[in-house]
């Protein structure tokens, strides 16, 4: 470790001096902390230019000052206990503090308090977790992933010393190409796919990349919260449309509104699948209005009661829809790897942009990908968590029904999660929370949800469970808890 010493030859104070006041300030403020070893007197030597005679000597100086200590290894250390501290007690709260500048106000920020709020740490989630859009870690594919990884590790030693492709890995992409093709009905080239880390990432990225001055997207109401974060951080106009039992409500939308988000495939947060002809009539609007549409497909990997309909992406004729997928729920969010399908005429201008945002990610995670999807590891995989899934969605439905046999439960056709809506005799879904939480289960209401973004009232009695983290066994015991805690209201 060199440290941050200059020593000035034409200053009257000795070059021994400089270097041991540079040394105690550097301990004083706290840069070198106790127990950090410093240069040997050789190696400070030679980084400073000055003789080793000079720099024992300091350290000479700084060891009868207690600020250095030399151990039996031979090795110089910082001492445990700073003498300045140990004979000054600072009431101030800090060291130098009257030294300091005052702080400008966190108040002044244009980000402060803007979290889509996904991050939960461990020890504040309930024991029994309905969180949402969490996969279960236990169907992770660890051996094909460990297996995976290792062979891909000695091939990539040479490219982690080069900068990435911006648009992502290239067998990564190729990878995509076909999976998308087969799975969602999308035509595209490897081109057109850029690798952004998770969903947050691809849309920011194609809203900072489409949106303008004054400009307004059409939004879900409610929708994922994150996503309008991504518009409002960029200045764009939120224009709310109703959801009803086909999805997005098709209206006279402002002719400005230039940019639609949409979830199509499981609605977030209802979990409504966009009907065919809904599809068309939006595609519709959106080539007479010259604007282009955001379709996340953030759970469409799990699909129980029909097949998947075709994407947006796949229907339109027009170039102008923008997808927009992730591995978060179909192998974890830890990974942040996701990805973005661009019409062609846009593709370079996105390339270009995610280089001046992150000038692309990792590769050894995006091989790895690559790799389950060529040899149909991942597809087998998606088939294990789908059935996984599926028993763990009927139980807790089975378990809602039976405890409360009037419960109204929309959105199970796919994904993660389902809504439950309590009946008029319960108490409000915030209560109800607040209720369940002391008793080590987590439920999540739609209204007032930090991962939902409401522009009407939302209704207050409807509640999102996640059911996908969770066991079979689980499920029946939370629904039994939960059971025990209304019996007590």
């Amino acid at each position: 470790m060199q440290l941050p010493i200059l020593i000035n030859r034409a200053s009257e104070v000795p070059i021994q001096s400089q270097i041991v006041s540079q040394i105690r300030d550097l301990i004083d403020r706290g840069f070198l902390s106790s127990g950090t070893r410093v240069p040997s007197s050789r190696e400070l030597s030679e980084q400073l230019g000055v003789a080793r005679r000079t720099i024992m000597l300091a350290y000479e100086k700084l060891n009868s000052e207690g600020y250095l200590e030399t151990r039996q290894s031979s090795a110089t250390v910082v001492c445990e206990l700073n003498p300045r501290q140990a004979i000054h007690v600072d009431t101030a709260g800090g060291s130098h503090s009257s030294d300091r500048l005052p702080t400008p106000p966190a108040t002044d920020l244009a980000f402060a308090h803007i979290n889509p709020n996904l991050y939960i740490p461990p020890h504040q989630r309930p024991e029994l977790d309905f969180s949402i859009g969490r996969p279960d870690h236990r169907l992770f594919p660890q051996k094909a992933w460990q297996r995976l990884m290792f062979e891909n590790f000695a091939a990539h030693a040479r490219v982690i010393s080069e900068y990435p492709d911006p648009r992502g890995y290239l067998d990564l992409r190729i990878a995509l190409r076909e999976h998308l093709r087969k799975t969602r009905g999308i035509v595209c080239s490897e081109n057109q796919i850029i690798i952004v880390s998770g969903a947050q990432d691809g849309l920011n990225l194609v809203v900072r990349l489409l949106s303008q001055p004054n400009s307004s997207a059409i939004v879900e109401d409610p929708c994922y919260h994150g996503a309008a974060i991504a518009f409002e951080t960029s200045g764009v106009k939120l224009i709310p449309a109703a959801v009803d039992r086909e999805g997005i409500v098709v209206d006279d939308w402002p002719k400005e509104a230039r940019l639609i988000y949409v979830t199509p495939s499981h609605q977030f947060p209802y979990g409504v699948t966009m009907s065919l002809e809904r599809r068309e009539k939006l595609l519709s609007w959106v080539y007479k209005s010259d604007a282009y549409v955001i379709e996340d497909d953030y759970d469409g990997d799990f699909r129980y009661n029909s097949s998947p309909l075709f994407s947006l992406s796949a229907l339109d004729q027009s170039n102008r829809v923008i997808y927009l997928g992730t591995f978060s729920k179909s192998i974890g969010p830890g990974l942040r790897v996701g990805y973005v399908v661009f019409p062609q005429h846009l593709a370079d201008a996105a390339s270009d942009l995610k280089a001046v945002m992150s000038n692309g990610l990792p590769t050894l995670s995006q091989a790895v990908i690559a790799q389950l999807i060529r040899s149909g590891a991942f597809e087998r995989h998606i088939a294990v968590m789908r059935r996984q899934y599926l028993a763990r969605r009927d139980t807790l439905i089975a378990g809602l029904l039976k405890a409360f046999p009037k419960s109204r439960i929309s959105g199970e056709e796919g994904g993660m999660h389902l809504i439950w809506a309590l009946g008029p005799n319960h108490p409000s879904a915030q209560d109800l929370a607040s209720k369940c939480k002391d008793a080590g289960v987590g439920i999540y209401p739609v209204g007032g949800s930090p991962i939902c973004k409401s522009f009407s009232p939302a209704n207050s009695r409807d509640v999102m469970l996640g059911y996908a983290p969770l066991t079979e066994e689980q499920i029946s015991q939370a629904v039994g808890r939960i059971e025990h805690v209304l019996l007590k209201c």
